[in-house]
């Protein structure tokens, strides 16, 4: 939607070429607004198509080679690693929740316990999702002052250098990696510490798990 919303900006309201077909049916992101679009007899200004030339019709080299202009990837790199980042805190978030209030202490758990969480696989997965989700926190973090840097010293000016955009980019290159499999795993497994009666449709727990999958697939790590 945010290429939509970008291409909307530039195409007269009175335009009416653009349609959603809403028929996105996979696995995760059911509330996305993806799927089919039809673009038909709608007039975009040629000023409007960044980073290309009006006269040729072609990219622009002297535009799309700016390093400050090429900043844009690796920022949104950075938000879909906190997308994953957020999804897999929400996962744990809704899952401790469920293990207080829905799941029974197994009777196998050792020591006869008689609450879950004072189950030690409960409390060792729980401090395991908590472990990674700090150290994914942290990196994220590390990448976004990094970014933010940059767009605070120089601001309006370009004047950015290829080793500071580089440098920056490898950051949230490292965030992204780690974000993607950590959600994957964290969102995965979550499922151990609440038993199966979480599994039923109705408690809807995989979602999780199906939106960064579905998400990370957009734009894959590799």
């Amino acid at each position: 939607m945010a290429v939509l919303n970008h291409i909307f900006a530039f195409v007269p309201t009175v335009q009416q070429g653009i349609h959603l077909k809403h028929n996105w049916n996979n696995v995760g992101l059911g509330f996305m607004e993806s799927g089919s679009v039809k673009i038909s007899q709608v007039h975009v200004r040629g000023a409007g198509a960044l980073g290309w030339s009006t006269t040729t019709c072609l990219s622009d080299p002297n535009v799309l080679s700016i390093p400050f202009d090429i900043l844009i990837f690796s920022t949104i790199q950075l938000v879909f690693s906190n997308f994953y980042l957020g999804i897999a805190q929400g996962s744990v978030d809704f899952a401790s929740k469920y293990t207080t209030t829905s799941t029974r202490a197994w009777a196998y758990g050792g020591g006869n316990k008689a609450f879950p969480t004072e189950l030690f696989y409960i409390m060792e997965r729980y401090g395991n999702f908590f472990g990674h989700l700090r150290a994914k926190e942290t990196l994220a973090d590390r990448a976004g002052k990094g970014i933010a840097d940059i767009y605070g010293k120089y601001g309006a000016n370009r004047g950015v250098t290829e080793r500071e955009r580089g440098e920056a980019a490898e950051w949230v290159a490292s965030a992204k990696v780690v974000t993607t499999d950590t959600a994957l795993k964290v969102t995965a497994e979550i499922f151990e510490v609440i038993v199966c009666r979480a599994t039923s449709r109705k408690v809807d727990l995989d979602r999780f798990w199906r939106d960064v999958r579905t998400h990370s697939f957009h734009d894959s790590v590799a």
